[in-house]
């Protein structure tokens, strides 16, 4: 305590934000400095990327000998955005750009084969083959790339196999002897420092000069929309790249966002995190995940109003049409996953032949949602009979990585990060899977405290604290995220008023702090409106919204009970 008193003297803030900084872990004057105002000077080098020199070294003779260049990305936010970040800064270069991104649910995940061939027939070799967001497992792909003529360079941040692909340079700061300082990048976001790395050589190498040298800060926006929807941990470079990325995003100056944004009715106020999980993400993802996700790395390409509409337009369809399967799945996928519930499971593998794969990575998330459990959902590969796969999300602090990477015996492909992975497998080794997944699972259960279904309470409010300064301070703690959860508050014995129900299924009501009166609503909380009525307990988050031009701040209920 006496730590957290003595940071707040140094910092001069109040004493619930040195709390809030103590409890996550800061609690030296440098790193709270760092935490509260992130810098984009404060980013590491690039150079510290291993094989990053030889990475630039191939896009200097590209520039010399004028070989065509070929960026293959991934169909989700991440890789698209990774990709449109480098497509657009290579055009830069004067270099000829093609790009690719496979099609969910015929390609699959990664560089084929059969990709490789129809990029041959489009362009001459030499010629130069840049993976985004992918790549690190691709070790016979790359080799027939290099056969063909290509020279590769893999940029990804999926955990690296045993055996690596033979690229004539891999950027992934996950990979051995990597002396990058932080290993949790996005694609996007690994892509962003290999431009960096790339605008400084040109610089010093006399092609730009420095004052005008492109801003690489307009990518990212592009950094943060990888990075959130990837769900990579919000803390050290992350944290960074995204605090900048979401004032980019505010700004709405690439064509694709402020069409987007203009369509789906966030015209105002600030981008946040929550916006980019909940709005933005969801609607590029949902060109990938019903197979067309071209539409989506077009729409952040575009350099025009007319064209960005009309790209949001049909992103906005395809969304609908998402909502409207993954609907469908999700009632039955739930009744599996509450019988392994109620068997006491570490986690839960739900299966069904005809369902969509195009959204199991969604409906896997909404189940970690509902049950605080790591989640992988499977069908039946429409490509391949006797073959299932699907995706997994996690839960609760387990790296779900490590778990499916010890079923490595059992499964025939696989990838990922600690967050999520994809996987498929020979259907009738199902029943050996799960087993050995909930084992492993189990496993780190033990090892891990914070595994519960319990609200964590950062600090119980008094009543007299929300001023405009605790509001204040309370920004500096955003973006919000994986890693850096909001802090969340609880109120005791007060009464709630203007007590509603929305849409049948949500709770709308009022609270007074301070001789303040703060709107507030619970998303799924439309069953506790008869205690909603009488003096309750109340834990919560503080959200700052826009609401016709005028700023203000509201609260969404995590947690109502009756008084104690």
């Amino acid at each position: 305590m006496e730590g957290c008193r003595n940071l707040a003297r140094s910092l001069n803030i109040p004493q619930f934000a040195a709390e809030l900084l103590c409890q996550r872990g800061i609690a030296s004057l440098e790193t709270a400095k760092s935490y509260l105002s992130p810098k984009l000077k404060n980013l590491p080098s690039p150079f510290l990327f291993k094989d990053m020199e030889k990475a630039i070294k191939l896009i200097v003779d590209a520039m010399k000998n004028q070989w065509p260049v070929v960026i293959y990305g991934d169909y989700d936010v991440d890789g698209i955005c990774a990709t449109a970040l480098l497509v657009d800064f290579l055009i830069l270069l004067e270099l000829d750009v093609h790009w690719h991104v496979p099609n969910r649910l015929t390609d699959g995940y990664g560089m084929t084969s059969e990709a490789l061939e129809s990029i041959q027939t489009q362009v001459n070799t030499p010629a130069l083959l840049i993976t985004v967001d992918n790549g690190v497992s691709a070790v016979n792909e790359v080799l027939e790339a290099r056969r063909a003529g290509f020279h590769v360079i893999i940029t990804d941040h999926h955990e690296p196999p045993p055996e690596l692909p033979e690229a004539d340079a891999l950027v992934n700061p996950k990979q051995k002897n990597c002396r990058f300082p932080f290993s949790e990048l996005s694609g996007t976001g690994v892509v962003f420092f290999f431009v960096i790395a790339i605008r400084y050589t040109l610089i010093t190498s006399g092609y730009w000069k420095k004052n005008t040298s492109p801003n690489l800060k307009k990518y990212l926006d592009l950094v943060a929309l990888g990075t959130v929807a990837d769900v990579m941990p919000l803390n050290s470079v992350n944290r960074i790249l995204v605090r900048a990325g979401t004032e980019v995003l505010t700004e709405r100056i690439r064509p694709g966002i402020w069409a987007l944004c203009e369509l789906i009715g966030l015209r105002e106020g600030d981008v946040t995190t929550e916006d980019i999980s909940f709005r933005l993400a969801p609607r590029i993802n949902a060109a990938g995940r019903m197979g067309s996700p071209k539409t989506a790395a077009k729409l952040l390409m575009s350099r025009d109003v007319q064209s960005s509409l009309q790209a949001a337009t049909v992103l906005e369809e395809k969304n609908k049409k998402r909502r409207k399967i993954e609907k469908s799945i999700l009632p039955e996928a739930v009744a599996q996953c509450e019988v392994q519930d109620q068997e006491k499971c570490s986690a839960l593998v739900t299966y069904k032949e005809g369902w969509h794969p195009g959204v199991l990575g969604i409906v896997a998330s909404r189940l970690c949602d509902r049950f605080h459990l790591p989640v992988i959902a499977l069908t039946d590969d429409p490509n391949q009979p006797g073959i299932i796969k699907g995706s997994g999300r996690s839960a609760g602090g387990i790296n779900l990585f490590k778990a499916v990477d010890q079923c490595r015996a059992i499964l025939k492909n696989f990838g990922g990060h600690q967050q999520a992975v994809g996987l498929s497998l020979n259907k009738d080794t199902l029943s050996e899977f799960i087993i050995a997944f909930n084992r492993h699972v189990g496993e780190q259960v033990k090892t891990i405290s914070m595994y519960n279904k319990v609200v964590l309470i950062d600090k119980e409010l008094q009543g007299n604290e929300t001023d405009w300064h605790f509001f204040s301070i309370l920004r500096q703690f955003e973006p919000f995220g994986e890693g850096n959860p909001e802090p969340v508050f609880l109120v005791k014995n007060k009464k709630l008023f203007r007590v509603s129900l929305v849409k049948g299924d949500h709770l709308r009501f009022c609270l007074r702090l301070n001789g303040q009166t703060f709107k507030g609503i619970g998303f799924g909380m439309g069953n506790r409106l008869t205690i909603a009525q009488e003096r309750v307990d109340m834990a919560f988050t503080f959200k700052h919204t826009m609401y016709r031009g005028k700023k203000r701040i509201e609260i969404m209920a995590i947690e109502l009970s009756l008084a104690t």
